[in-house]
């Protein structure tokens, strides 16, 4: 009995032994950075959000490195369900991992777009926009206003923008072939528009600024405040070969004019904005990954990004071209994970639904 005794007394001293180890532990938050920077690294990007809610020193890790991690990985493709009971959307990794996302209002909805992390939902018959960010589980809603105009979903195109005029965000639209762009400052619902004195082929923002494509490749820059005005650019030579369905795609510091029929994706000209000239990309000697959203979801959605390893990572989607050393990816959407946080203090503005 005393040796039970002697073993118990043990026993509870080591236990109150391991117990002051474990408080005298540094806590979780405190984790060296070095350390946590490996951990991230390491990470998907559904699990980079849990990382990123684990605490405020980790949240505060994460937002101050999320740069680096942005751009190690690869978009995901977009799927979202055409049942108005389910009202689901589905990111997939290039692994093959789904996240399940709950989209509400999305019923009877359209998606026309993908702009600054948000899925860009428009209702024929209500005339109407949802944003939803998928990520941030954020959204507002964007009544149209105009109800003499009515849309088309397949030529609808709409982005979502910072203006520094006026330190917020602003929701503009715009449809092809047609001659107006309206928009909308996210923290009111008072849609304004501007008129351009050409047909409107696409329209990107570029650089805290906004540019319009029109026939016969003129190219525009549009002003929304003070005063909305579309300029025309001159430019001193025109692109050539010609584009039958033009589109703007940007990459860094660069802005391309490309064609959205995978026949002709080979079509890409650079705008010089320092020489207000177009310029062949064959003389740049780049070479790029092509990320295109399927043309039969409306407005082409087209990015160039680079990875490596391209072709194991996206073999799926990958489809052949004629054009030298470059990938080309489809798929009916992308969800670019680094625009996420672009418009994160959007919510700070706008009211939430």
């Amino acid at each position: 009995m005393a040796k039970i005794r002697s073993i118990t007394r043990d026993q509870n001293h080591d236990d109150a032994s391991i117990r002051k180890k474990i408080k005298t532990c540094d806590p979780w938050s405190d984790l060296n950075h070095d350390v946590l920077y490996l951990i991230m690294m390491k990470l998907g990007v559904i699990d980079f959000i849990a990382f990123s809610g684990v605490c405020k020193s980790w949240r505060s890790f994460a937002v101050c490195n999320k740069n680096y991690f942005m751009v190690s990985k690869p978009p995901m493709s977009i799927s979202i369900s055409t049942d108005a009971d389910e009202n689901k959307c589905y990111l997939e990794e290039f692994e093959g991992r789904k996240l399940k996302i709950s989209l509400p209002h999305s019923d009877y909805k359209t998606c026309v777009g993908v702009s600054c992390g948000y899925l860009i939902l428009f209702g024929e018959k209500s005339n109407d926009f949802w944003l939803v960010n998928p990520i941030t589980r954020h959204e507002f809603h964007a009544p149209f206003s105009f109800r003499n105009v009515s849309f088309y979903s397949p030529c609808l195109g709409a982005i979502l923008v910072f203006s520094p005029l006026i330190s917020g965000w602003v929701f503009v639209v715009f449809a092809i072939y047609y001659h107006k762009i309206w928009f909308v400052i996210a923290s009111k619902q008072e849609w304004t528009y501007v008129s351009s004195p050409f047909r409107i082929l696409d329209l990107h923002a570029f650089k805290g600024k906004i540019y319009t494509l029109h026939p016969i490749n003129r190219l525009s820059e549009v002003r929304l405040f003070p005063t909305p005005k579309v300029t025309l650019l001159k430019i001193k030579n025109s692109p050539i070969p010609d584009f039958n369905y033009p589109a703007f795609v940007s990459f860094g510091e660069n802005l391309y004019v490309m064609d959205r029929i995978s026949e002709h994706l080979s079509n890409i000209q650079e705008i010089n904005f320092s020489k207000m000239e177009w310029v062949s990309r064959e003389k740049t000697g780049e070479e790029y990954a092509f990320f295109l959203r399927n043309p039969e979801q409306g407005v082409g959605f087209i990015r160039i990004e680079s990875w490596a390893d391209l072709h194991s990572q996206y073999g799926k989607y990958y489809f052949p071209c004629k054009s030298g050393e470059d990938r080309f990816f489809l798929a009916k959407m992308w969800y670019f994970f680094h625009d996420c946080f672009d418009a994160s203090f959007l919510h700070q503005s706008v009211k939430t639904c």
